[in-house]
């Protein structure tokens, strides 16, 4: 068992020969999951590093799938794909429950190879259509700046003590991905520590001293 284990969850693993290839050649080791208990058994077997998991494997309740999976295990990377066209709203859901990345195979063969090499090397990846359809799920804006749910629920939880890991257990998601978030609220509002978030949102009455008592 290697730290560098991979899972790639799909029902119809005749699609996903180009995808296994791709990450057999970026030094993963890779094995394949075509049901929700298989997945589940194989995360606890080989406690994978990321998991490419497909965007209908669990039915429509793949979103909540994903709380279920990060709950196994919150060191997991969880990446979405679709060999389909689907709708970025639809895509979001997925980023909104804690899945860090989304890849579509309907990119090109060296897209598709730039963006594995991207995610495996830790950072976050989804089209930017996706990232149009996270700033649409809003609830306010900052300056003129969009910001979406998840980072309102990351900003009310950047109180004194509540660390990444704190944040990512409350909401379960994992330290990356507050990271992640943390990293576009600070690009919006300036600043680089949870005080400079916690005065920008209160100061523009994002965030109530009531939400604190």
């Amino acid at each position: 068992m290697r730290s560098n284990s991979v899972i790639v969850a799909t029902n119809a693993t005749f699609l996903i020969q180009g995808l296994i290839k791709k990450l057999i050649n970026a030094d993963f080791q890779v094995f394949t999951a075509v049901n929700d208990n298989e997945l589940k058994t194989k995360i606890k077997s080989y406690n994978p590093c990321f998991i490419f998991l497909e965007h209908c494997f669990h039915g429509n309740g793949t979103d909540e799938f994903v709380r279920d999976i990060i709950s196994i295990n919150r060191n997991i990377h969880i990446v979405m794909w679709a060999s389909v066209d689907i709708k970025p709203l639809f895509a979001a859901r997925f980023i909104h429950a804690g899945a860090e990345s989304f890849l579509s195979l309907r990119n090109s063969e060296e897209n598709i190879e730039r963006i594995i090499y991207r995610i495996t090397c830790g950072n976050i990846y989804y089209p930017d259509d996706v990232e149009a359809a996270l700033d649409r799920d809003c609830l306010f804006k900052i300056n003129g700046k969009l910001f979406t749910k998840r980072e309102r629920e990351i900003m009310k939880l950047c109180v004194p003590g509540n660390t990444n890991a704190d944040i990512a257990k409350i909401l379960s998601i994992t330290v990356s991905t507050v990271k992640f978030h943390k990293g576009n609220i600070y690009k919006k509002i300036g600043g680089n520590k949870n005080n400079d978030i916690l005065g920008k949102a209160i100061k523009n009455r994002i965030i109530s001293l009531e939400d604190f008592r």
